[in-house]
């Protein structure tokens, strides 16, 4: 065992967060192990993107600390985040046309010099990983011609190339037919099985985060309202107490919601 191996993979110690004069997260404090499918639940506004953004480093605390491996994540530079981190998101912004092959060999970057030559032990590597998620069959259309959920797997593709000791997943399976999106869970929990990587959800899918999560994080208003295993966080007290629905929990198959309370809800939105 190294000396980063010795201290826990991530945690984060009283983490607050503004923007402006509007508080976002309030005193969030939590740790994640390695080999975890951590997802993070919460009704729109409960500061869950701000949060995930604070983990990988792209945002700084207003306070508290984040820590990988004992080491504080925002004193650690881009490059070495790169090495231990992955982020997918939701969108991506992406107007150039690269093609597909190319998009994902960019998650090589991180691990070679500036310049160095692809092998072809590096070639296959991303030859295998785009069959794994099943995209190898367009590697040479461009990014701009294919649809929103090819492009969500090449860019889950990249991200497991990037060989990240911890992936972050921001809404990435939400446009993404339940097909596809079981597809895309089985891969990450592949790769924790197989590699030992960390995944870190996003998730608005809750029966999905019920059924393959290791633990659950819920955040309400800016602050960890519960967390544990899905089974001990997602009661039917839990989903009216967070996202006023009443659900009924179906064991492990996940839960259903009742009609008649989402019928109330549009009839608040429409009133």
């Amino acid at each position: 065992m190294n000396n980063m191996e010795a201290f826990p993979l991530l945690v984060l110690e009283n983490i607050a967060f503004a923007y402006g004069a509007r508080p976002v997260l309030k005193n969030i404090s939590f740790s994640i192990d390695k080999g975890e499918y951590l997802s993070i639940v919460g009704p729109n506004g409960s500061g869950k993107t701000t949060l995930l953004q604070i983990m990988c480093g792209y945002f700084g605390p207003g306070k508290g600390i984040a820590y990988y491996r004992g080491q504080n994540v925002h004193k650690m530079s881009i490059r070495e985040r790169a090495k231990h981190f992955a982020v997918v998101y939701q969108q991506h912004g992406i107007r150039f046309p690269y093609t597909c092959l190319e998009m994902v060999i960019m998650g090589l970057h991180p691990h070679r010099a500036i310049f160095e030559p692809l092998g072809d032990e590096a070639l296959f590597q991303v030859e295998q990983v785009m069959r794994l998620t099943d995209t190898f069959r367009f590697a040479d259309k461009l990014i701009t011609q294919i649809s929103g959920g090819e492009l969500q797997r090449v860019m889950l593709a990249k991200s497991i190339v990037q060989k990240p000791k911890v992936l972050f997943l921001d809404e990435a399976m939400s446009g993404l037919d339940i097909c596809a999106r079981i597809s895309m869970t089985k891969i990450l929990k592949g790769l924790i099985e197989e590699q030992g990587i960390t995944v870190v959800v996003i998730n608005h899918d809750l029966n999905t985060a019920y059924r393959f999560s290791s633990r659950i994080i819920a955040l309400h208003e800016g602050r960890v309202v519960a967390a544990g295993p899905p089974e001990q966080v997602m009661t039917e007290e839990f989903f009216e107490d967070v996202f006023d629905v009443k659900v009924e929990i179906l064991g492990k198959k996940g839960f259903f919601i009742h009609d008649n309370i989402i019928k109330q809800e549009r009839e608040r939105e429409i009133k």
